[in-house]
């Protein structure tokens, strides 16, 4: 499934992007050229259900997709998801660029099975061409992406149990990708640009080069991990400390005491992945880092990076431009649209 989905032509897509606090998900369309938000909408969900990426009670998720779907026209019925984490594995491989496509087929499995630290028979597969390699132009890089099955079905199955069909399977450092082309520079092309990525439970840092994901890490940092600094430092219960932490209700000293600590260790956690980046042997210099998920909306994380790392450093903002069905949505993504970044992504693979 994985490796076929993926290369379907498929319209109207929902891409529904599943994070351990809340559901996300968006739909647009495209009319000579000008993309339009057909309907976006979140949901939270219990702490819990969702745990390093892995789904824990799927007929309760399965609820959460179906109320999302209140939200969105009765023709949106194709999803797009994605995977992400431990249990998905990308890699560019160079092969000879004289291979039929079966030949590649089967060369591809063969590294897979060398390279890729799960059973075949544990996987979905996926592969496709990059372009011809940049040291020797009789081979071609090459794309390989392994995902393990029973993240990808259990995906799958919450997702059809809600009524919807299930169109594209990607990854989510891949769908990212796509959806911060719509605020690239035409001059950001051939630079090294890192997109940080941090949601309420995972970290997740890309470094973009000429359109590819060429390198790409995650840890288990992210909202979740303030959320519950707060609750410890002044006794609240989780839930009250992310209500607080959402409705920006903080305690007078909370950007001194939780805050500024918070954005501190998430600033280190960066500057350690992007030095691994940098020690590895590439010639690309990283020139600009642009932020996406919901920890962006903390106060001074934007200028505190900007500062320790000497980067220009923005806040996606893709919704520039796009037309909208409800005002509702246009106010929406104004204020918190950073947060819909991989759900963009993915539902740009039904309009391109």
């Amino acid at each position: 499934m994985f490796e076929s989905i993926k290369k379907r032509n498929s319209n109207a897509l929902i891409g529904i992007d599943f994070g351990s606090n809340s559901i996300k998900a968006l739909a647009l369309s495209k009319d000579k050229g000008t993309f339009q938000i057909d309907a976006v909408a979140e949901m939270p969900i219990e702490k819990g259900l969702i745990v390093d990426n892995h789904f824990e009670d799927i007929s309760k998720l399965t609820q959460v997709i179906k109320q999302i779907q209140k939200n969105f026209p009765a023709s949106c019925k194709n999803a797009a998801i994605a995977v992400t984490g431990a249990d998905v594995i990308t890699k560019v491989i160079a092969m000879s660029a004289d291979l039929t496509d079966l030949d590649l087929e089967a060369q591809v499995e063969l590294e897979a099975e060398n390279s890729i630290p799960f059973p075949l028979d544990e996987i979905f597969l996926d592969f496709e061409i990059i372009g011809p390699n940049a040291n020797n132009n009789e081979l071609n890089d090459v794309l390989v992406s392994a995902a393990r099955k029973e993240t990808v079905l259990s995906q799958v199955d919450c997702v059809e149990a809600a009524g919807l069909t299930t169109k594209v399977v990607d990854v989510a450092s891949h769908a990212l990708a796509r959806a911060c082309e719509l605020v690239f520079l035409r001059e950001d092309y051939d630079k090294g640009i890192a997109v940080l990525d941090i949601g309420a439970s995972q970290m997740m840092l890309n470094i973009l080069h000429q359109g590819q994901v060429i390198f790409s890490r995650s840890k288990n940092h992210g909202g979740a991990v303030c959320t519950q600094m707060m609750a410890d430092h002044y006794g609240f219960k989780y839930n009250e400390a992310e209500k607080i932490k959402i409705e920006n209700k903080w305690p007078v000293d909370c950007d001194v005491d939780v805050i500024a600590p918070f954005e501190n260790m998430t600033v280190n956690h960066l500057r350690f992945d992007l030095r691994m980046f940098t020690n590895a042997p590439n010639n690309i210099k990283i020139e600009k880092l642009i932020l996406t998920g919901g920890c962006q909306l903390l106060p001074g994380l934007v200028s505190q990076l900007s500062e320790e790392l000497d980067l220009d450093v923005e806040v996606a903002d893709p919704f520039l431009g796009f037309e909208y069905k409800n005002e509702s949505d246009k106010n929406l993504l104004r204020e918190v649209g950073v947060k819909y970044m991989i759900a963009l992504g993915l539902a740009l693979r039904g309009v391109q």
